[in-house]
């Protein structure tokens, strides 16, 4: 090795001088030219060998200002099918055509007995299922009451507000409303105020 960088330290010197002034290096032996060739191949092997352990490492090693720590989500369960059957909307439309058909078959005299039996397994199959169905005809009417008012209409014998017709009726399943109540309300007549003859024959007493 001492060979070899003497001699590349007398070229270097060469070049201090003008071009015709060089004195030509010596040609290197053979030997000296493999132990070049040597020092370049080991040089590059250790060169690749740090470079892969600085990968691996960099790898290896998260970064200072990485989160290491991120938590780990729970599995998102999923969603569990709702079972087979009517929907809210369509329980309520179905009972709302049982209660039309059931008033109609209360209006007739003489309704046949099959419709009759058939409107009342369809109804206790709604019951055992949880479906209230309600009218509300003959309920005392408060404004604090779920339910749409179609109408207010004066009606003889009221002493207050009460439903006195029914135009959907209200459906509830397990207690929970999904249907609300259309409805007509009556309320009481007004007053008659007496007439002016009354007024001024009261006061000749």
């Amino acid at each position: 090795m001492g060979r070899i960088f003497a001699g590349s330290r007398g070229a270097f010197r060469q070049w201090r001088y003008p071009r015709e002034f060089r004195i030509a290096a010596p040609a290197w032996p053979a030997d000296v030219l493999a132990e070049l060739t040597e020092l370049a191949r080991l040089e590059a092997a250790a060169a690749k060998a740090a470079a892969d352990a600085a990968a691996a490492e960099a790898v290896a090693t998260p970064a200072a200002d990485t989160v290491t720590d991120v938590p780990v989500p729970d599995p998102v369960p999923e969603p569990v099918p709702e079972p087979a059957g009517l929907t809210g909307r369509s329980l309520a439309e179905v009972a709302t055509s049982l209660w039309r058909l059931s008033t109609r078959i209360r209006r007739m005299d003489d309704p046949p007995r099959a419709l009759v039996r058939n409107l009342e397994a369809a109804q206790d199959a709604l019951t055992d299922a949880g479906v209230e169905i309600k009218d509300h005809i003959g309920e005392p009417f408060d404004l604090g009451l779920v339910m749409s008012v179609a109408a207010y209409q004066p009606t003889p014998g009221l002493r207050r507000e009460q439903i006195i017709e029914t135009l959907r009726p209200g459906v509830y399943l397990d207690d929970r409303s999904i249907q609300v109540a259309e409805v007509i309300v009556g309320t009481p007549e007004p007053a008659e105020e007496p007439t002016t003859g009354a007024m001024e024959e009261t006061r000749g007493r």
